[in-house]
């Protein structure tokens, strides 16, 4: 009977044990937004009279840096790393250098005071910015010279971009970027051919000196370009000019569809160091990818207008803002459409109405530049709300709504940064 008895009180643990883990499973709370985002990631935003606010989307904070503010007018984009913002008063003939403070060590990050560097490099009419694997790099239109400053030296007490000048480009509506190898992909105006812009590229080193040149890569104008690092493509009236860092400058014709006329070129390209494809938008045509390893290019997004277009900050996402206000998300891995949603957004800084009736040249300067009113990290979508003091935040691969900021007062334009 005590045998009996013992074995009934076992049975009984068990059955109790066994209904105890079925009835009160352990439950894992779903994360997220605020779990999903890096915390690293920041808004940088500015007021009209260029005071910069910085922004902590997953905390939900606002603070207002105690620096000098923003030149009005300026041109102010991000450094490869997300850490900087380098500041480009085109005008006044400066280039200025400010630090966000969020600085990425691979596996961690540190955040420190938000400040301007001391370095202010002078130039004539400095305008079109490059960066790629920690380098900056500026085309000064005035002598067509380049401004090339490394990230990995900005903290430094001695931190002077390098400054290379007398290449023998002439004065135009130039670009330059940085290919591995610490060799430079400058263009090159020929004076006997009407126009600012110039026709040719060229690979020089840090001593201005003509490294490679193809003679047969020749073009009527040449507008943009984008680095990788691997590769340079350059925009052009006759398809896109391409340097690697083995020294080779090719051409990949425009497809049919373009013409050198009208403005209906690429004029204006974006690349991520993570990927292996740029893309490139022409005007009254929309976006094309372009593929240096295959020699091709193919139009992907069909638009004849836009207010922006741009990558996420790890470059897994293109994202495309059309003049109609419709956001579409492509996948950079296969440059396929994920979603396309209306989106209401702030109103860009120069209008649409004003875009259409832009010079080519200028419309296609400012389509260099960030996005106004979108930013995006790898993971979210980040709008500036017409009301300019509600950032909605949505899921980049979804579209939908996941999180929103209220701020106390509008902002006029915002940028991402951290990483």
């Amino acid at each position: 009977m005590k045998k009996i008895n013992l074995l009934l009180l076992a049975c009984l643990g068990f059955v109790g044990t066994s209904c105890q883990d079925t009835v009160d499973p352990v439950i894992h709370d779903e994360e997220g937004y605020a779990e999903l985002e890096s915390e690293w990631i920041r808004l940088t935003a500015w007021e009209t009279n260029g005071s910069i606010r910085m922004i902590n989307p997953v905390k939900n904070e606002v603070s207002s840096p105690s620096v000098s503010p923003f030149t009005e007018g300026a041109a102010n984009y991000l450094s490869s790393s997300g850490r900087y913002v380098i500041s480009i008063e085109r005008q006044q003939g400066n280039v200025r250098f400010f630090d966000t403070g969020i600085e990425n060590h691979g596996d961690h990050g540190h955040e420190y005071s938000p400040k301007w560097l001391d370095a202010v490099v002078q130039a004539p009419l400095p305008t079109h910015f490059s960066a790629t694997n920690g380098q900056v790099i500026i085309f000064n239109d005035g002598d067509g010279s380049v401004v090339v400053a490394r990230e990995s030296t900005m903290e430094t007490p001695t931190f002077q971009p390098l400054h290379i000048s007398d290449l023998g480009n002439g004065v135009h509506h130039g670009a330059a970027t940085w290919l591995i190898g610490n060799k430079y992909a400058v263009t090159y105006k020929d004076e006997a051919v009407p126009g600012a812009l110039p026709q040719s590229i060229k690979l020089v080193n840090a001593q201005g000196e003509v490294v490679a040149e193809n003679e047969e890569a020749v073009v009527t104008g040449i507008h943009g370009d984008a680095s990788n690092g691997r590769f340079a493509a350059f925009g052009s009236t006759d398809g896109i000019l391409v340097a690697s860092q083995n020294n080779e400058i090719k051409l990949i014709p425009n497809p049919s569809t373009l013409s050198p006329t009208s403005g209906n070129w690429i004029g204006t390209i974006k690349t991520h160091d993570a990927i292996d494809v740029f893309y490139g938008y022409a005007r009254n045509h929309g976006v094309f990818e372009v593929n240096p390893s295959t020699n091709s290019v193919r139009k992907i997004v069909d638009a004849p207008s836009l207010k922006s277009y741009f990558l996420s900050s790890g470059g897994g996402y293109l994202i495309v803002h059309t003049a109609e206000d419709e956001v579409k998300v492509f996948d950079t891995a296969t440059s396929s459409e994920m979603r396309s949603q209306s989106i209401a957004a702030a109103g860009d800084i120069e209008g649409t109405v004003l875009r259409k009736e832009m010079p080519t040249l200028e419309l296609y300067r400012l389509m260099n530049e960030p996005s106004p009113v979108l930013a995006a990290s790898e993971g979210f979508l980040y709008i500036l709300k017409p009301d300019r003091t509600t950032i909605q935040i949505l899921d980049i691969q979804t579209l939908n709504e996941v999180s929103k900021l209220e701020l106390d007062s509008p902002i006029h334009t915002m940028m991402r940064a951290g990483f």
